[in-house]
């Protein structure tokens, strides 16, 4: 599996479910450019999953515990 298939098919739901499709897509779209950046898959999912885990909508959502514990989920995806 690579990062966009991570994306779209395990973060993009749980988000969707969570903060409706207008925040999901806005959060998604901020991580695809953070995620440009890396070099090797594991490097892009990693760069978005932080780029949606500091989103303070997140944070303010999740809350500090619940937010690491479902970046780590994400991470251990790929």
């Amino acid at each position: 599996m690579d990062a966009r298939t991570v994306r779209d098919t395990i973060i993009k739901p749980k988000l969707a479910e969570v903060f409706g499709t207008t925040i999901t897509n806005a959060l998604i779209t901020t991580s695809i450019a953070a995620g440009i950046g890396g070099g090797t898959e594991q490097e892009k999912l990693k760069l978005m999953v932080e780029s949606i885990c500091s989103d303070p909508q997140v944070l303010s959502m999740w809350g500090a515990a619940l937010t690491e514990k479902q970046k780590q989920a994400w991470l251990s995806a790929l």
